[in-house]
């Protein structure tokens, strides 16, 4: 039963998430049964996306309500079932495996957890069997998102790509540290960047103050972490959907997303960002200050000193644009042919709007 069981749980976690493929040496599985008894696990077999009642998801399990409750109460604490209470209603979701579960263990995870994860990422992944419902996505599932940059753009400025706006429509809004910094520091990382700078919005919000992972700022201190982060060399990255559910400041030596993007010969084929870096030779001093900030190695210097940038590496963070003490680089919307307009809402990330919107 036990092997069973978990076996299950990693394709049912896969099913609500962009990725959570088996490995062959079975770490996924290690990572589990580190987090779920057999009791949570058979709970979340039993629940969906959405959230619905604890007498809905104890019917499908077969249990008691009472009994049902009590563990989706201890697995909403461990960051393994989403909780929303209305009235005296409880319900929960499934969420995924990231971002969820892992971001989840931000405040609890140790060093062993943080090796596995680790090892993880570096684990070669298998394929799902063809049956499967969920297919492994080819490109991340994450948008770059500059905030500071002025863009040289004549189009109007899409909603879901201007931060400011998407701050603005937040009334719940809550500040946690970054989970992948935290992974990072356990496995005695020497990286000094600041760990409490992502955003979660909306549902998420609410979650992660109500279970003591983040909490609450204004609508005017989001905006002052972000700038602070953005100094600091981080990256700002969204789900890819119209309404996310975080702003995610992104340390390009810790996220793990980003550390394996790096190491691939076209890393803007797999970030989606709606800009590129481009480069006035003539305004260029020689500093080479953007050759240390680009966090995808997309600039050089040509033998006249001029910068120069791959295109197949530049994702579009601003980063260097900021940093260029004169001015010679510029951020310049892709043609329209290049340009992906979002999805409503992510696997990867539901939008707040689209986990709640089953309660009336």
């Amino acid at each position: 039963m036990s092997d069973d069981i978990y076996q299950r749980l990693r394709k049912a976690v896969a099913r609500h998430s962009a990725y959570f493929q088996a490995t062959a040496t079975g770490l996924e599985i290690e990572f589990l049964r580190r987090l779920f008894t057999e009791e949570e696990a058979e709970i979340y077999l039993n629940l969906t996306g959405d959230l619905e009642t604890t007498k809905q998801i104890a019917a499908r399990a077969g249990q008691d309500p009472e009994v049902a409750g009590a563990t989706l109460e201890r697995m909403a604490k461990k960051g393994l079932a989403f909780p929303k209470r209305k009235g005296e209603t409880h319900y929960y979701a499934a969420p995924p495996f990231a971002h969820g579960i892992l971001e989840h263990q931000v405040h609890t995870i140790d060093k062993e957890l943080a090796q596995v994860y680790e090892d993880y990422i570096w684990a070669e992944k298998l394929p799902e069997d063809s049956n499967d419902e969920q297919p492994v996505e080819l490109s991340m599932p994450l948008r770059s998102l500059p905030v500071k940059v002025p863009v040289n753009i004549s189009r109007p400025v899409a909603p879901y790509e201007d931060v400011k706006e998407l701050i603005k429509k937040q009334d719940r809004i809550a500040l946690t540290k970054c989970f992948c910094a935290v992974q990072q520091q356990l496995l005695e990382s020497t990286c000094d960047q600041p760990l409490e700078v992502c955003l979660m919005l909306g549902f998420y919000a609410e979650y992660y103050v109500e279970q003591g992972m983040g909490r609450k700022i204004s609508q005017e201190e989001a905006l002052e972490v972000l700038a602070r982060a953005e100094e600091a060399g981080l990256i700002h990255q969204i789900p890819d959907s119209q309404d996310p559910g975080a702003i995610c400041s992104c340390c390009p030596d810790c996220c793990g997303e980003l550390r394996v993007v790096k190491l691939l010969p076209n890393p803007a084929a797999l970030i989606t960002c709606s800009y590129f870096c481009q480069p006035d030779p003539d305004s260029c001093n020689g500093c080479e200050i953007c050759l240390d900030r680009c966090p995808m190695e997309a600039i050089s210097l040509t033998e006249d000193q001029a910068p120069s940038v791959n295109l197949d590496r530049c994702i579009g963070c601003g980063l260097c644009v900021n940093a260029c003490p004169e001015e010679a680089l510029t951020l310049v919307s892709k043609p329209e042919e290049q340009r992906r307009e979002p999805p409503s809402t992510s696997r990867f990330m539901r939008s707040s709007q689209d986990i709640e919107s089953g309660l009336s």
